[in-house]
């Protein structure tokens, strides 16, 4: 379901498919938004591979990768 990220959307969870939280929206921008990611140690390799994030503590959410918008939280898609 892909759209543009909106104001809205600031301050929301961002959860993987299995519905584990990864970080939070701190800034939307169209089609990407910033995460403040959280630390967790359960975030795999491929989660961060098909985000393309790196080792930093933000990170770059592109809206290709977001399954659910919602009131209470951004769902990504399934990873492959």
């Amino acid at each position: 379901m892909a759209r543009n990220f909106t104001d809205d959307d600031r301050n929301k969870p961002v959860v993987t498919a299995d519905g584990d939280r990864i970080g939070t929206i701190n800034d939307v921008n169209d089609d990407h938004a910033t995460i403040d990611r959280e630390e967790n140690e359960s975030l795999t390799d491929k989660v961060k591979d098909m985000l393309g994030w790196d080792d930093d503590d933000s990170n770059e959410l592109r809206s290709e990768h977001v399954d659910s918008y919602d009131d209470d939280q951004i769902r990504l898609r399934q990873s492959r």
